[in-house]
């Protein structure tokens, strides 16, 4: 029986709370857990309430570091696996090794520098990196110039939330998009509109942070905001074509998300951002359709909009590709066989 002490978000939806159900399902592992969340306050937009959130960061990170210590000591894990890992200081990643604990960081983002000291200072000494990037193994001693071992593991879908097993019935909205948003989104969603001003199109843009950037986009467009769970399946299965847009960071290119993987489990028919990597994942016009830039993403959504047929084909192609190979249960699997060599 391998013990292992999970440290990450709880959240339904997340990726993390995804990992650690999955892991649980295998007999050979014994899995307590700590949910990382706890230890901070939910998000807010209000200016003032995420000041003092950020003053407050340090002591909330001491009681989070105080809390694996203290579980790790009565419950004497073999592992502790530790989700992206932005709260999580070196000392705590040392404490545990002195306790004789392997301690290993599961990645799933662009890069280990974008998000905070903490983890940047930590990532070179966790015993394995288990990132989500193809990219990451190579670049690890290439680029980042760490030490330590990191291998990947591709994202996954949740079958428990993700996963249906036919063609929506309901489709009243012509296109979707679910992401967090991001100076690089507007721009391309504000080329779009200026591709199409006086198409009679429903487009809905979900996730947080999008009251940063609406007004600047169709006002006949919709921003429900943060959409996740179960409602981000309903509501990404409404859309005739759903977006799926990628990162990009100074010098680094994201290849996929989890979006790549859970829109075809959820049986949608979407149009992902062409990259080399994504195009091993999917057949072109097959699976799935790619687009480069605004002006290829319109033409394709005017291509597709009326053409049910043709969408429904392509997402059952997809999603026989990606259920169950593309799974949290498969990725998990994987990360298990990783952790077991160690």
């Amino acid at each position: 029986m391998l013990k292992i002490l999970f440290v990450g978000e709880t959240w339904r939806g997340s990726s993390a709370r995804t990992l650690r159900e999955n892991l649980c399902d295998f007999d050979e592992v014994n899995v307590d857990d700590i949910g990382e969340d706890y230890f901070f306050p939910s998000g807010n937009e209000q200016f003032f309430v995420r000041g003092v959130t950020k003053l407050m960061t340090p002591f909330y990170c001491k009681s989070l570091h105080f809390a694996i210590l203290k579980r790790a000591s009565m419950t004497n894990p073999d592992v502790v696996i530790i989700y992206k890992g932005a709260s999580v200081g070196l000392q705590t990643i040392k404490c545990l090794q002195i306790m004789g604990i392997k301690v290993v960081n599961v990645f799933p983002d662009i890069s280990p520098l974008n998000h905070g000291h903490r983890l940047r200072k930590a990532i070179p000494f966790y015993d394995l990196v288990i990132s989500a990037k193809p990219f990451h193994p190579v670049s690890w001693s290439e680029t980042y110039n760490y030490k330590n071992p990191c291998v990947c593991v591709p994202h996954g879908y949740d079958s428990r939330i993700h996963e249906c097993s036919e063609f929506p019935d309901r489709q009243d909205i012509d296109v979707v998009m679910v992401a967090s948003a991001r100076p690089v989104y507007e721009k391309l969603l504000t080329e779009v509109a200026l591709l199409m001003p006086d198409e009679d199109i429903n487009v809905v843009i979900a996730g947080p942070r999008w009251s940063n950037y609406n007004h600047k986009l169709p006002s006949h467009w919709q921003f429900p905001g943060l959409c996740t769970g179960s409602a981000y399946t309903e509501l990404i299965r409404r859309g005739k074509i759903v977006i799926a847009p990628l990162h990009t960071l100074p010098n680094i290119c994201d290849v996929d998300t989890s979006r790549t993987y859970e829109l075809a489990a959820a049986f949608t028919f979407f149009l992902h951002k062409r990259t080399k990597y994504v195009e091993t994942v999917y057949e072109e016009a097959i699976e799935c359709d790619f687009w480069s830039d605004a002006n290829e993403l319109v033409d394709k959504i005017r291509y597709y909009l009326p053409l049910e047929s043709l969408r429904y084909r392509i997402a059952t192609a997809g999603h026989q590709r990606a259920v169950p190979a593309y799974s949290a249960h498969s990725r998990a699997k994987q990360i298990l066989s990783y952790i077991q060599s160690i």
